[in-house]
Order: C-alpha cells, then structure tokens, then sequence
C-alpha cells in the first residue's frame, strides 16, 4: 500500500513541477527598426556623447544607431517642422544651448535589475571651467540600447521644458 501511494504521488508531483515554470520579467523586449551601437546602456549612452562631441553635429541621420526608434521619429517630426527648427540648432541632449567638450557617463553596472527595460543615468558634462549633470533615458529595444530622452538638470538650463521629449512636444 505504501509504494502505491508513491506511485500515485510521482506523477502528481511531476506534474506541479511543470506548472511552476519560472519566467523572466518581460517575455518580449520589443524590437527595433533602426540600426543600432553595441553594448550596455552606459557604453551606448557614452558612445552618444563622444560622437555628438567629436563631430560637433545634430545630424540626426549619423546619430540614429544612439536613439530609440520613437526619439528619432520625434527628432524628425521636429526637424520637418519651420517652427522648431530654430530649436534643432542648439544642443537638444544637453542643458546648455552649446556642446560640451566632453562627457562622463555614470557606469549602470550597479543596476541590479538585469530584466531593465528603461535605465536613467546621470552625465558629468564639462564645457570649459563650467560643469553639469544632466541625466539621459537609455530604454532597451529588442538586443539594443538606445538614448530615449534626456532630462536637464544643469543651471543655466535653455529649454522651456524639463526633458527633451517635452521640449520637443511644445
């Protein structure tokens, strides 16, 4: 009676077993249409910044690996528009109406959520003798990471809003 009983349980137990499967946070990580810059969220973001500082540039054709899909549809959307063109000029990924000499990107390997699909990080932007932070949104999409807004943070700060994306949507 008591192997019985076993062999009764065994498969009730193999059973359970296989409804109490674990699984990761978020089963899909979205996709993405555009090409995209190799790495973690800290080395894209500083990837980002090195480019926009070497090249001095806003072209936002060279700098579409760096941006999520919806910033770049946003970026464009404004770049097409008479009345923000102005705006495209300045420097958008920053507090200051110029660009930087050179950035420092806060390193993300103390984030312990490896599921992350969205990661702030702070930036140490220096132009001269003046310094700031500013912090970007480096989102995940599909195996990339991609800057997805930028909140001002520095001083002086040019923009009527608090982040790029508002900036752009005023």
């Amino acid at each position: 009676m008591r192997y019985s009983a076993l062999a009764l349980l065994a498969p009730c137990a193999l059973l359970l077993s296989a409804c109490t499967t674990v699984t990761p946070a978020f089963q899909d990580i979205g996709t993405r249409t555009g090409p995209c810059v190799e790495g973690g969220p800290d080395t894209v973001a500083q990837k980002f910044y090195d480019y926009r500082i070497q090249h001095h540039s806003n072209d936002l054709t060279a700098l579409r690996p760096y941006l999520s899909d919806s910033l770049a549809k946003v970026l464009n959307d404004a770049n097409s528009d008479p009345n923000k063109r102005a705006l495209m000029q300045q420097d958008l990924f920053s507090s200051r109406t110029t660009l930087p000499d050179s950035a420092d990107v806060a390193d993300a390997s103390t984030i312990p959520n490896t599921d992350a699909r969205n990661i702030p990080l702070r930036v140490q932007l220096k132009q001269g003798t003046q310094s700031w932070q500013d912090e970007v949104l480096m989102i995940r999409e599909g195996q990339c990471w991609a800057v997805d807004d930028v909140r001002y943070l520095g001083g002086s700060v040019h923009a009527p809003a608090g982040t790029l994306r508002q900036v752009l949507e005023k």
